[in-house]
Order: C-alpha cells, then sequence, then structure tokens
C-alpha cells in the first residue's frame, strides 16, 4: 500500500495521470473525437448566455420575437450546412463524429461573435 501512494506521489508530481490522458486530444480518434465534442459544447453553452444577453437587451416583444425566429432558422442553417460539408453519418467513417464537432464549433463561434457584437453595440442603427 505504502509503495502505491509513493508511485500515485511520483506520478502526480510528474503531471501525469488519467486527467492528463484525457486531455491528450491527439491520443486516438476516439480523443479527437471527444475533445471536439467538449469544444463544440463549450461554445454552444456561450451562445445560449449571448442569446440570453442579447434578449434582455431588447426592448420590445417584436424585437425579442424577431431574433428567437432568427435563432431558429440560424440552428437548421448551421446543422443543415454542417451535414452538407460533413456528409450524413451513415456515409462516414470513424473521423464523422470529429468532423461533425468541429463544422458545428466553427460556425457556433461566429454566431457567438455575432451575438456579441449586437449586445455590445449601443449605436444608432442597433438591434434593440
Amino acid at each position: 500500500m505504502r509503495y502505491m501512494m509513493i508511485a500515485l506521489g511520483m506520478l502526480m508530481a510528474l503531471g501525469i495521470g488519467c486527467s492528463a490522458q484525457a486531455e491528450d486530444c491527439d491520443a486516438n480518434q476516439a480523443a479527437m473525437n471527444q475533445c471536439a465534442s467538449k469544444q463544440y459544447v463549450a461554445l454552444d453553452a456561450e451562445l445560449n448566455k449571448q442569446y440570453k444577453a442579447q434578449m434582455l437587451s431588447l426592448t420590445t416583444a417584436e424585437r425579442k420575437k424577431a431574433l428567437q425566429d432568427a435563432q431558429k432558422k440560424w440552428i437548421a442553417f448551421r446543422d443543415a450546412d454542417c451535414q452538407y460539408q460533413v456528409g450524413k453519418r451513415e456515409d462516414a467513417g470513424s473521423m464523422w463524429p470529429l468532423s461533425q464537432a468541429q463544422c458545428l464549433a466553427e460556425q457556433t463561434r461566429v454566431r457567438v461573435e455575432q451575438l456579441k457584437a449586437y449586445t455590445a453595440c449601443r449605436e444608432q442603427g442597433c438591434p434593440r
């Protein structure tokens, strides 16, 4: 038991452990898929945060409805565009989850920046 604790302590001191292995995004295809998925999930959370912030800044129910409609259509576009770019899962191989997550993440990153710009804009002509 004592030797196991010493070995564990040495591994931790070297920075080697389960979390280091889990974060090695280049280890194999499954790790790459998982890391890309995590990146997309994080961007999707940021997208929701920015969407809510913009909703709060809008002053009329009409503008809120317009943003809601635009967001729904943007999601449909994003999903359709990524399917066009990456193809269908059943027609692809083990790289499909990685490619799909990367496409969704990139499109989501762009939309996050758009929503941030809407929220930050306080000039005439900004969505309010």
